[in-house]
């Protein structure tokens, strides 16, 4: 993936402060790093969409530090930025439902993911 799309999303958030999810195109060869590891890159449907034909041509970026309230790795500049394709959202009501149910989804992963460590370092502790 080109740095360009990285410095591209970290001018967006520069310019918006208070934002956790970026919509925006996809960028040409944006997950070719991850697909020549054997990787699929992550969906993310919203709930409201019903069609069965989906055009995952869009990515939201999710500034996990951000979502998390971090504000002392906010301040030093410490960033971790979630991308996962999508459909294109080109309504701001789209993207605001889209962005709630992104941010939902992403912290319920956190917290198993969390959770899991945290049971599989208790069971190290305990042989």
């Amino acid at each position: 993936m080109s740095r360009d799309v990285l410095r591209c999303d970290r001018q967006w958030f520069s310019r918006h402060p208070l934002a956790i999810v970026r919509f925006r195109r996809q960028h040409s060869g944006e997950f070719e790093t991850l697909n020549s590891h054997g990787h699929e890159a992550p969906v993310f449907l919203p709930s409201f969409i019903t069609t069965n034909k989906v055009n995952l041509s869009w990515v939201a970026v999710v500034d996990v530090v951000r979502m998390l309230q971090d504000v002392d790795a906010s301040q030093d500049g410490t960033r971790l930025r979630l991308r996962v394709r999508t459909i294109p959202l080109r309504r701001r009501n789209h993207r605001a439902m889209a962005s709630k149910e992104l941010i939902q989804a992403v912290a319920e992963e956190l917290l198993v993911q969390t959770q899991m460590d945290t049971e599989t370092n208790s069971g190290l502790d305990a042989a």
